[in-house]
């Protein structure tokens, strides 16, 4: 008899305990945390915006350069890249992704 009353009582508790519980789900749209193109001007779903997400990141796919790849030749292939991804020469937003790609283009 007590084993009963004992089981009964834990089966109470555990009901209680499930009784106390919640979930919570959350959907958290995280942006993107380099997303040049948007910082360049482009607004997403634009032609211009696809253009320029699609060849940077053919950008990155090429990878940094080797050590003995000359100063002038990244800053030269970042300006072209900057201007492939539709941005104009001597505006903020093109010196932007000049600096941004010479970063990403130099060694280590």
């Amino acid at each position: 008899m007590k084993s009963l009353a004992l089981c009964a009582a834990v089966i109470a508790c555990c009901f209680a305990a499930a009784a106390c519980t919640s979930t919570e789900t959350r959907t958290v749209v995280v942006p993107a945390a380099d997303d040049s193109c948007t910082s360049y001007g482009y607004q997403p779903g634009t032609e211009g915006y696809r253009v320029c997400v699609d060849r940077e990141a053919a950008a990155r796919r090429r990878g940094r350069m080797d050590a003995t790849y000359a100063r002038e030749r990244i800053v030269a292939d970042s300006q072209d890249a900057c201007v492939s991804y539709g941005l104009v020469r001597g505006t903020d937003r093109y010196d932007r992704c000049v600096q941004r790609e010479i970063s990403y283009r130099s060694p280590g």
